[in-house]
């Protein structure tokens, strides 16, 4: 495939007045030739084809000038060397020239281009494909970031017109993409003006981008799956595996200090979540089954429910037998109408468990891996607590009386198998070390 540059007009040797349209050209095996124009223009003595721009040494015309016209010249260019792909015609090149020139005015869609962007890809991936709720979230939030980069290239570095495209994202691009999910929102204040800072206002982590790359190869293989495209760009680019720090969870003894301590200090409000905390401590199901928990999962002395992140690939019920405790728990919200228990935000959860067990003096350290610098650092247990750590000490405390998994993993949802499991393996160093003190 070519892209040439030119125009078709010519003009008397001394005219320095009469402008001429330049043109594009696409050229490529099976007969493809077509054309368009573009809103550039330039006297014609002072075209040279050889370099589709400015001849050298053209004196009546500033330097900057120049400079904007071969640069606007090779921007093009290239827009319409990446964006090329089987199938396009006259319209589409005429289409892109045009959001070149003026970003978002094809924003219409209709265009039959439309269906090799990634962002386009996506939304249809998310609509033709059964998603947990998370995982619906997860890949929408991708979606933004991909609407967002490209808009960052439109607007900060000038590419009008650029999209990630099926047909000719490469590993390069994905290198750029996520390259640009560490860029700081006070580097580009305009830019950001009108987004949710929260959603762009944190540097990402190590973890976090590896996910969002996952999610954006998952929907590339679904797309080759369908015969849309024959390009993945992930067969060059090998994405950075995640990475976890030993688990850290309540020990027994520090999960009773929880559920008895006074807490008539805090409020009310606390006394609440820390019944909720309690009760996924005892039950070890993860917080977005939790808030969703009603009076009929509660069966013959069980709860009962299917787990929402993983109920597409396999819709397994996880039975977990309710200990006094737990019964004392839901005592106490019995006259909930439907609920077992309030409903909360998962923010304002988070940050009450960290003041909940920094009250009571769950301070214990413990060595955790920072997701920005990959490296372990020491922080005490309550500034690092989430509600996974309710999963966690479920599994863990579990895990330490039966090293059974699969046992195990009925009651917590994990797969059969699951690698998450072997995470927990740390807890058998520990036994080993509490039986080799028993010989001093």
């Amino acid at each position: 495939m070519k892209v040439t540059a030119f125009i078709r007009k010519t003009a008397a040797k001394n005219n320095i007045t009469d402008q001429a349209r330049v043109y594009f050209r696409v050229r490529d095996i099976g007969g493809v030739d077509i054309k368009a124009a573009s809103e550039l223009s330039i006297n014609p003595n002072h075209w040279s084809p050889e370099r589709q721009g400015y001849k050298p040494r053209v004196a009546l015309v500033s330097e900057e000038k120049k400079m904007n016209f071969d640069k606007d010249v090779q921007q093009i260019t290239h827009l319409i060397t990446k964006e090329y792909h089987r199938g396009v015609d006259g319209s589409w090149l005429k289409g892109l020239i045009e959001e070149y020139h003026h970003p978002g005015i094809n924003a219409r869609g209709g265009n039959k281009a439309d269906e090799y962007q990634l962002s386009y890809q996506i939304r249809k991936y998310v609509e033709e494909t059964p998603l947990a709720d998370e995982s619906r979230k997860h890949h929408l939030d991708n979606l933004n970031k991909v609407l967002r980069y490209e808009r960052f290239r439109h607007e900060v570095l000038h590419q009008r017109g650029f999209h990630l495209c099926i047909d000719t994202i490469t590993a390069d691009d994905i290198r750029d993409f996520k390259l640009w999910m560490h860029k700081y929102v006070d580097m580009y204040p305009v830019f950001y003006r009108n987004e949710v800072r929260r959603n762009v206002e944190q540097k990402r982590s190590e973890n976090s981008m590896s996910s969002s790359l996952y999610r954006i190869r998952t929907v590339i293989k679904w797309c080759v799956k369908r015969g849309l495209t024959r390009n993945n760009p992930f067969d060059q680019y090998q994405i950075a595996r995640p990475m976890y720090g030993d688990p850290f969870y309540l020990t027994l003894e520090e999960r009773d200090k929880v559920y008895y301590a006074d807490l008539s200090g805090m409020g009310a409000t606390y006394l609440v979540y820390r019944d909720i905390f309690m009760f996924q401590c005892l039950i070890g199901c993860r917080v977005s089954d939790l808030n969703r928990l009603t009076k009929a999962n509660i069966v013959d002395g069980f709860v009962e429910y299917i787990p929402q992140k993983t109920k597409m690939e396999r819709a397994n019920t996880v039975r977990v037998p309710l200990n006094q405790k737990a019964r004392d728990i839901l005592e106490r919200y019995k006259d909930l109408e439907n609920a077992l228990l309030p409903r909360f935000s998962h923010f304002g959860y988070n940050k009450k468990i960290k003041e909940i067990l920094k009250y009571v003096g769950i301070d214990r350290t413990v060595i955790v891996l920072d997701p920005k610098t990959r490296e372990d650092v020491a922080r005490p247990l309550y500034e690092v607590a989430t509600t996974h750590t309710a999963r966690k000490t479920f599994i863990g405390n579990l895990y330490r009386q039966v090293k059974d998994p699969n046992l195990i993993a009925s009651m917590s949802g994990h797969s059969e198998g699951s690698r998450a499991f072997a995470r927990y393996r740390k807890i058998d160093d520990e036994m080993k070390k509490e039986l080799v003190n028993l010989l001093d």
